[in-house]
């Protein structure tokens, strides 16, 4: 119905302006007074400039030539120039039958622009289990690629798995240290060491595996990297069964050490020498702060500000061996090479410095501008009835994801990291996510799913069956009525906008605002009643309810409970 409206509009619009003209993006607006109309729209104060007249003029004029579809009652001017827009009663719960007829499919549609995205996300170093920051990034991630999903685009969720670098060093380090404290030595281990129960754990199946002796006799640089490599191996199982557990899986397991070994980071450093983009240079020391242990040392420089950065990045270390950066260029280059039409990452807040970096040398690569698309999620701070909750035993230094999801439940996890935006900070309390009480979103949409197909299963008992598609539905009049099919309604353009902006919280917000009003309708009128036309109207108007919850509640990977 908005689409049809618009195009109404944009008609109109075409006839005023002259051939070639740049038409302005027509958006209706839902006004926030009822007596302002069902739409508006400021379309007259767009044109007004471009056009040369006053809005109210322009406004007159697009009255004049539109043609409105049949769901329109009148259109008004406003103000210095809106387009008030009143529909016909009842004419907006034609859209209970929409989502009857189309059920899981209501809300998604055949995108013309269809787009093959590569979506990576969490990929959290492999060097221990996953914390709940993690978590919501893998949450933001998976939502997201639904919503992308859900408006007609091809997503391959992605995990690029830090598997090379130093860290993996410190990791099969900290594991053999632990292996040497198994039997008998005393070690006294450094800060650098990583800590927790699940290092011992890798040291134990190690041995299991492999006498000691064999293992004090081997090589040291074998041994590490053979360590270095079972230790990952083990982390990620791990991670892989948490996200299982928080019903995510991945399309694909992107690994960076094969990335190195398939020549791909050198041969890309090859590409950018031979179109003069890296040159040997020194970099000046860190703007802003001191650092003692500076030393000017020639490097090979990625001409990094020529694309939009703020000073050129080194690409290979004093060793030799490629930077960390000369990776990611490489690993999102091989993005470009497989097809991506687009590429979306989902970071942590704390790397919101590395962004422009990325995007500069994708350009230079690719020719891209502002790719890849970065989502930057922010912390989690966790708390139980108020109070901070710090550490993990079997992490040793933060609270473990899995932790949190045995504790609440997959469902709470989901639902509660995705009411906020990804960029603002998370407060996360356990107790009250358990709590069964308006207070919990999760707990307050589900209820409001439940109690719908328990007025529909009563209705049924009685033989009283939703009214049929076709049937007057004017008696639908109240506030509280029109406000859950305006709602209803507003589900498609949610999920639209939720994919333009990369803003999947929306989808949850929206969920709790359904759910509020069906409750708020529900305090205040009786589902099943002595006149059998209301009765039917309201039974369905409260099943296309249902569905939507359940649409939202599939998108967020929440399960939609027909009981509690």
């Amino acid at each position: 119905m908005k689409e049809s409206l618009e195009r109404a509009l944009r008609k109109a619009a075409r006839e005023l302006l002259a051939n070639g003209e740049t038409m302005p993006e027509i958006r209706l607006t839902r006004p926030k007074l009822r007596e302002h109309g069902d739409y508006a729209s400021n379309l007259a104060l767009q044109l007004s400039r471009q056009l040369g007249k006053p809005p109210r003029q322009v406004a007159e004029d697009l009255l004049a030539r539109v043609v409105w579809p049949q769901v329109v009652a009148s259109a008004e001017i406003a103000g210095p120039g809106f387009i008030n827009i009143h529909l016909r009663q009842a004419s907006e719960t034609q859209v209970i039958w929409d989502v009857l007829r189309q059920g899981h499919t209501y809300g998604c549609r055949s995108q013309q622009e269809r787009q093959k995205i590569c979506l990576e996300f969490v990929s959290a170093n492999p060097t221990g289990p996953m914390h709940v920051g993690h978590g919501r990034g893998a949450v933001v991630g998976d939502v997201l690629a639904s919503v992308l999903q859900a408006v007609g685009h091809e997503v391959t969720r992605e995990y690029y798995i830090n598997d090379a670098g130093a860290q993996i060093g410190v990791l099969a380090d900290s594991v053999w240290l632990r292996m040497r404290e198994l039997q008998g030595e005393v070690i006294d281990f450094p800060e650098s060491a990583y800590p927790g129960e699940y290092v011992i754990d890798i040291a134990r199946t190690l041995l299991a595996c492999r006498p000691y002796a064999e293992w004090q006799e081997m090589d040291a640089d074998l041994r590490r990297e053979i360590i270095g490599q079972a230790a990952v191996d083990a982390n990620m199982k791990v991670i892989r069964e948490d996200l299982a557990a928080l019903g995510i899986e991945f399309d694909v397991f992107f690994s960076e050490r094969e990335l190195h070994r398939s020549g791909k980071v050198l041969a890309m450093i090859e590409e950018l020498k031979s179109r003069g983009l890296v040159y040997t240079g020194i970099l000046p020391p860190p703007k802003g702060k001191e650092v003692e242990d500076y030393r000017p040392v020639e490097q090979l420089l990625f001409r990094a500000t020529d694309f939009g950065d703020d000073c050129d990045r080194p690409l290979l270390k004093q060793d030799g061996s490629p930077t960390y950066f000369a990776a990611d260029i490489a690993y999102h280059h091989d993005k470009h090479l497989r097809g991506f039409d687009r590429m979306i990452d989902v970071w942590g807040a704390d790397h919101g410095g590395y962004v422009a970096r990325v995007q500069a040398a994708v350009r230079a690569l690719t020719g891209r501008v502002g790719q890849p698309d970065i989502l930057l999620v922010q912390m989690v701070n966790l708390t139980r009835d108020g109070k901070p909750v710090r550490m993990s035993k079997r992490a040793g230094t933060f609270v473990t994801l899995r932790e949190v999801v045995d504790e609440v439940g997959r469902d709470a996890v989901r639902f509660n990291f995705m009411t906020r935006r990804a960029e603002s900070q998370l407060d996360f309390d356990l107790a009250k996510a358990k709590e069964q009480s308006d207070e919990n979103p999760v707990y307050y949409v589900q209820y409001a799913h439940a109690r719908i197909c328990a007025i529909l299963r009563k209705a049924a008992d009685l033989g009283i069956s939703p009214g049929k598609e076709g049937m007057d539905l004017s008696c639908l009049a109240s506030h509280e009525e029109k406000r859950l099919v305006k709602a209803l309604l507003e589900y498609p353009e949610m999920l639209e906008k939720a994919a333009q902006r990369l803003e999947p919280y929306r989808v949850a917000t929206y969920a709790m605002r359904l759910a509020a009003d069906f409750h708020s309708f529900y305090h205040k009128y009786r589902v099943i009643t002595e006149h059998k036309k209301e009765t039917e109207a309201r039974l369905a108007l409260i099943q296309a309810t249902r569905q939507v919850l359940s649409n939202a509640l599939g998108i967020l990977g929440v399960d939609a409970p027909e009981r509690m």
